[in-house]
């Protein structure tokens, strides 16, 4: 049986407390329905610290079912100064964040 395709999911604007709600139902979505999920980041012009824990936590409930969540490039433009200001772009996630980049 062939796998589902990879769901790419888009998010663009404010990525903040205020869309919580709105941000987690659409990551469960797309747990639930695919094994591949590739956030697009690269729209997103405001972020804040709970967008920050929502991706690791689905990414954490991604690998927790055998699935995988990346992200589609590397953090830039907002929330790359998020992570900035929250002390995440360095360490052990940092592969994730910046794809690969040095931090």
């Amino acid at each position: 049986m062939a796998s589902a395709p990879t769901v790419v999911i888009d998010f663009s604007g404010a990525a903040t407390i205020r869309h919580a709600d709105e941000i987690a139902g659409r990551l469960k979505q797309a747990l639930s329905s695919s094994d591949r999920i590739e956030v697009d980041c690269t729209a997103v012009t405001e972020v804040d610290i709970a967008f920050i824990q929502l991706i690791l936590a689905a990414r954490k409930t991604a690998e927790a079912a055998g699935k995988t969540l990346t992200l589609s490039a590397p953090a830039v433009g907002a929330l790359l100064e998020a992570l900035t200001i929250c002390g995440t772009q360095d360490g052990p996630r940092a592969q994730f964040w910046l794809g690969g980049r040095a931090a």
